[in-house]
C-alpha cells in the first residue's frame, strides 16, 4: 500500500518498508514468555481493612498482610469472568485474587489499628427506661 511506500519523518525519511527491508530478520517473542501476561491491563487499588479490594463493581480477597498498602492489579477486561486476578505489591506478584464470599468474609477477625481509639470496656449501666410493663397498673373491668 501506499503508506508502506511514503518516506516517514520518524524513520529518518525512509520508508517502512525499506526500513523492514534493512532489518536482519523478523524478532519473534521467547517462546517461554506468556504473551497473555504481557498484555494485561494494570490497575492500582488500595487493600481495605477487611482484606478486599475492587475491580469493575466485583468485590476480590487478597492476603491480610497486605491490609492498607496500595497493590497493582493485572487482568485481562476481555476474558470470562473466571481468569485469574493478579495481585503484585512493590513490582512482585502476590497471589490471585478471589472473589469474596459476603457470608464468610463477614466473619473474619479483624485487627484494629493501633492508632484508633479504644473503646471503654467499662461503660456504665444504660439509664432505666422510665415505664415498666409490671409498673402499670392493670384494669380488671370485665364488660
Amino acid at each position: 500500500g501506499e503508506y508502506h511506500q511514503t518516506p516517514h519523518h520518524g524513520l529518518d525519511g525512509v520508508t517502512p518498508l525499506e526500513k523492514w527491508a534493512q532489518s536482519d530478520s523478523v524478532r519473534f517473542p521467547d517462546p517461554h514468555d506468556d504473551l497473555d501476561n504481557l498484555f494485561l491491563f494494570e490497575e492500582r487499588r488500595k487493600v481495605q481493612k477487611d482484606r478486599t479490594v475492587s475491580l469493575n463493581g466485583m468485590v476480590y480477597e487478597v492476603d491480610a498482610a497486605l491490609l492498607g498498602e496500595t497493590v497493582t492489579l493485572r487482568f485481562d477486561p476481555s476474558a470470562p469472568s473466571g481468569r485469574p486476578i493478579q495481585v503484585c505489591h512493590q513490582g512482585q506478584f502476590i497471589e490471585n485474587a478471589r472473589p469474596v464470599e459476603p457470608y464468610a468474609n463477614c466473619f473474619i477477625k479483624r485487627n484494629r489499628p493501633s492508632r484508633t481509639l479504644q473503646a471503654d470496656t467499662s461503660a456504665p449501666e444504660p439509664p432505666p427506661s422510665g415505664l415498666k410493663l409490671r409498673d402499670l397498673p392493670v384494669d380488671n373491668q370485665e364488660d
